[in-house]
Order: structure tokens, then C-alpha cells, then sequence
């Protein structure tokens, strides 16, 4: 069931040990609230790649399907809740929609490539903090601007922890992480990214200070197309991946741990993987 809120509503609360199986779309400030963190649920289904089957999840497809949907110049806050095995995406801010999540957990459990349960995708200024992730999906859409603050992210399979897009959209977009750990040993694709452009034309911005990364089969950056530029600082990182770049047709000016480099793709492919080590980021 889909529940589109009432604008009068400006408080949802989930009972503790209380499952909600459904979604909730907004058009007007609320906050939705667990009272305990891991058994109050906001639930979709069981069954694994159901817009997939359907042929629902092209162009956009899924946005409709998510569990948290806010749309048009508002704010959602969520916390203290689990959003499990969502339909479509988990918290999806459409057209400008803000979302602050706090003390929340996004988890897929079912397993396999195509359930698109992608993390958080809103609106410039949204932020995610105190949190875990453990998607299916794009953990942490980089579509605009965000700021996310000790939150771990599990790479479970076809999970990228942050994406920079699909198409040509979120043009100079900037991440701020802070104190953020992304662990696991799979994720999406032969060599799974840490950070992925996927396609589009953009450049965007990325600063980390307390991360920590260990994926032992892992590339930090891919980029998949030769118009995408990436700005990448990382300070105080602790990175043990397999190696910098998978897909490298893109442009990466990265300062991890206060070195410097310029990585054009179409030249430098193999050299980055060394310089990484060197640094000590390892």
C-alpha cells in the first residue's frame, strides 16, 4: 500500500517491535520516527527484483516505488527506523526534496542484482548521520549536494556505496564524508567501485576525512565515461582496495593523505594503482 500523507500531517511514529509493510509519500515537512532503531521497520518485500520482473524500473522507474518518497521544496526528517527489502528505492528526494537521516539502517537481505534498492537520493543540503547502510544498490547517490557523518556501508552484491550518476545531471554536486567506514568484499561488477560514475557528463567533488575503506576485491574510482571529472580529497584515510581505478575514462584530481595527483585517464592508467600504495594509503 502506498500512503500519500496528508500535508497536516507533520509527525509519523513506528512503534517499537511495529513492521509497517508499504511506503509513505509526502508533499509537505514531516519526520517519521522509530521509537527503536532495529525493530522499528519500515518493510517492502520479500521477493527479490519485483519492479525488474515487471519491467517497471527503466527511466526513472523505481522513484515511484520508494519506501520514503518526498516530492517538490520540502524536508523530510527520518529517524531511528530500518527501511528493509523496499520495493523501489529506500528514501528518495524528488524534484528539490531535502531528507536528513539520523540513526536510521537501510538494509537488502534478499540477495541478487536487480532490486534496486538504492539508498538516499535528495535534494542540495540532505545529510545522513549515525547510520548503516547495506543496500543493493547506490548506497549514496551524489546527485547534489550531501554531507554524511559517521555512517558505515556494507558493499553487499551490486551494491556501489556512491554513485555520481546515471546521465548528465548534479553538475559541480559535492560530498562531504565524514568519519565513514564502507567495508565488505563484493559489490558491483567484475572489480566493484567504490566510488562510480556510471554515465552522464559532469564534474563533482568529493572530501573524506576519517575514512575508512577496506574492500580486498575493490577499485576506489570508476568512471565510466570520458566526459566525468572527479575532485577527490581524502585526509586521515585508511584505504586497503585492489587497486585506484577499474573503469577509467574520466578525469580524477585526487590529495589522499596530503599527496597530490592528477590522473587522466587515457594516460595514466596503470601507473595510479603504485602511486596509491605509496602514498600510504593503503
Amino acid at each position: 500500500g502506498i500512503w500519500e500523507v496528508p500535508a497536516a500531517v507533520k509527525t509519523i511514529t513506528i512503534k517499537a517491535k511495529v513492521r509497517v509493510t508499504g511506503q509513505f509519500t509526502f508533499q509537505g515537512d514531516c519526520t517519521i520516527a522509530g521509537e527503536d532503531q532495529k525493530t522499528s521497520v519500515l518493510y517492502g518485500t520479500d521477493v527479490p527484483a519485483l519492479l525488474h520482473s515487471k519491467g517497471l524500473d527503466g527511466g526513472g522507474g523505481c522513484v515511484p516505488y520508494s519506501a520514503i518518497l518526498g516530492e517538490g521544496k520540502i524536508t523530510l526528517q527520518i529517524r531511528n527506523l530500518t527501511t528493509l527489502n523496499p520495493v523501489g528505492f529506500m528514501w528518495t528526494g524528488h524534484k528539490g526534496a531535502v531528507i536528513h537521516l539520523d540513526r536510521v539502517r537501510g538494509i537488502d537481505d534478499r540477495g541478487g542484482s536487480h532490486n534496486h534498492s538504492d539508498g538516499i537520493q535528495a535534494g542540495a543540503g540532505s545529510s545522513v548521520r549515525n547510520s548503516y547502510l547495506e543496500t543493493g544498490d547506490d548506497a549514496i547517490k551524489l546527485y547534489s549536494d550531501i554531507v554524511v557523518e559517521n555512517t558505515t556501508i556494507k558493499m553487499i552484491q551490486n551494491c556501489v556505496p556512491i554513485q555520481l550518476g546515471w546521465a548528465s545531471y548534479g553538475n559541480n554536486a559535492k560530498g562531504v564524508f565524514r568519519s565513514l567506514t564502507i567495508i565488505g568484499d563484493k559489490g558491483r561488477g567484475r572489480i566493484p567501485g567504490v566510488i562510480v560514475g556510471r554515465n552522464g557528463k559532469y564534474q563533482k567533488s568529493i572530501e573524506m576525512d576519517g575514512v575508512t575503506i577496506k574492500n580486498p576485491n575493490a577499485a576506489l574510482v570508476s568512471l565510466y565515461e570520458k566526459e566525468m571529472e572527479l575532485n577527490l580529497v581524502i585526509k586521515n584515510g585508511e584505504i586497503a582496495v585492489k587497486q585506484f581505478w577499474d573503469e577509467a575514462k574520466g578525469i580524477c584530481r585526487s590529495e589522499i593523505n596530503g599527496s597530490q595527483k592528477q590522473v587522466n585517464a587515457y594516460h595514466a592508467v596503470d601507473a595510479e594503482p603504485r602511486s596509491l600504495q605509496n602514498r600510504g594509503a593503503r
